[in-house]
């Protein structure tokens, strides 16, 4: 489920997305699919989901780059199995030319989008790099032999102030 906003008259978006992730769990359970998953959902819209349904959603797809480091849904996540899976890590351009990731990216002989990629990577979470330029998806795939040290990450972690560079789905009910 892409979005926890479902927008149908006349049903709350609860009731659509259990009626939705039941679908899902059908699914599942006859063997059509592996795993399935939810996108851009918040604690309270997984906490419903439990209540509603059966099933614990495999992965959960959110935003998640230097600025947008939602930490508690991270663990609330983990602590439930459910895998956490970040979308858009350079946010959308805005990371590359943020001056402290350039100072890192000079530190370490990396790329800005390496340093957020490989960031991401050592939180522990799935990250989702996305391109169109051959080049860029080649550079991207080079974060697997540096690391960043513990307190550079720290520095990267210290960066979140909440932005939003896609959708905000807080005031999704």
């Amino acid at each position: 489920m892409h979005w926890p906003d479902a927008q149908v008259p006349g049903k709350s978006n609860r009731e659509v997305r259990a009626e939705t992730w039941r679908a899902m769990e059908e699914l599942y359970e006859k063997g059509l699919c592996k795993s399935i998953g939810v996108s851009n959902f918040l604690i309270s819209h997984l906490e419903q989901l439990k209540e509603d349904c059966v099933i614990t959603p495999h992965v959960n797809q959110v935003e998640y780059h230097p600025f947008q480091r939602p930490q508690e849904l991270v663990d609330y996540c983990r602590s439930r199995d459910i895998v956490f899976e970040g979308y858009c890590p350079l946010a959308k351009g805005e990371a590359l030319t943020h001056p402290t990731i350039i100072q890192l990216a000079k530190k370490y002989g990396r790329t800005p989008a390496q340093i957020c990629i490989r960031w991401s990577i050592q939180n522990g979470i799935v990250t989702i790099p996305k391109s169109t330029k051959a080049e860029r998806i080649e550079e991207n795939c080079k974060v697997f032999d540096f690391t960043i040290a513990e307190d550079d990450v720290e520095i990267l972690n210290g960066m979140h102030d909440g932005r939003h560079v896609s959708w905000d789905p807080s005031h999704i009910v």
